[in-house]
């Protein structure tokens, strides 16, 4: 039995995130539906990001044992043929048969984009943003969330977890083709986290909140306190590392 790695590529619009749902409405049900036409073999994947309803990913890393003895790089072929054109595989490889595309990420990588105009292309794809931001003001709050901080504050009331303590390793804004941008690096991330950062600074951006409170909020491990959460569709899985 060899362990199967993908790298998968999706836009999470039409789609209850990635974990398998009770209606079949999840990219992971999806998936493991193509992966049964092509192999006829019922298989549980593994994902290193569970992505939230509308969230999109470019760098989404799976794992699943298969049994059947096709050759790997007719994997991501055969399955991007029974897959709908919202979800694609970009490559296939055998992983150690012990890896473990969740447990073994080291960092996961997110972007979020926000973009200032109308628009009918990226309206999915992005968070159409109608109100001013002062950047100068909220590029320097990127950086104090660098390190290990409590992120209570920033995840949904309803998260259970042991601890909700991340390590940041990168955290920064920046402007790129009309797009304003927040890029994220973590070994974990609570629910909800990285909108609720993007929807806190941006609200000391328009000046609802005073730029020196977001520390406050980060100390408080209170959700209370914090902006209001960013929409699902500005966010990406870039990259994850291991």
């Amino acid at each position: 039995m060899r362990n199967i790695r993908l790298l998968l590529e999706y836009e999470g619009t039409n789609y209850q995130g990635w974990q398998s749902q009770e209606n079949a409405g999840g990219i992971q049900d999806i998936l493991e539906e193509a992966i049964f036409k092509l192999t006829q073999e019922t298989v549980r994947v593994v994902a290193a990001g569970r992505t939230d309803s509308g969230v999109h990913a470019r760098g989404q890393v799976v794992n699943f044992h298969l049994q059947k003895e096709l050759p790997v790089n007719k994997i991501y072929m055969g399955l991007n043929a029974y897959l709908p054109r919202d979800i694609v595989v970009k490559n296939s490889e055998v992983a150690a048969p012990d890896f473990n595309s969740r447990f073994d990420a080291k960092q996961r990588i997110y972007q979020y984009f926000i973009y200032f105009e109308r628009t009918a292309i990226y309206r999915n794809l992005c968070w159409q943003l109608f109100s001013k931001i002062d950047t100068q003001i909220i590029f320097p709050l990127a950086e104090i969330i660098l390190g290990e901080h409590d992120f209570s504050s920033f995840c949904r009331l309803e998260t259970q977890t042991n601890h909700k303590k991340c390590q940041v390793f990168e955290s920064s804004w920046r402007w790129e083709n009309d797009f304003l941008i927040y890029r994220i690096g973590a070994n974990r991330f609570l629910h909800g986290m990285v909108r609720t950062l993007v929807g806190t600074m941006t609200e000391v951006g328009r000046g609802k909140l005073a730029p020196d409170q977001f520390s406050v909020i980060l100390q408080a491990k209170d959700r209370n306190q914090a902006g209001n959460t960013a929409p699902a569709r500005g966010l990406f899985l870039e990259q994850v590392v291991y």
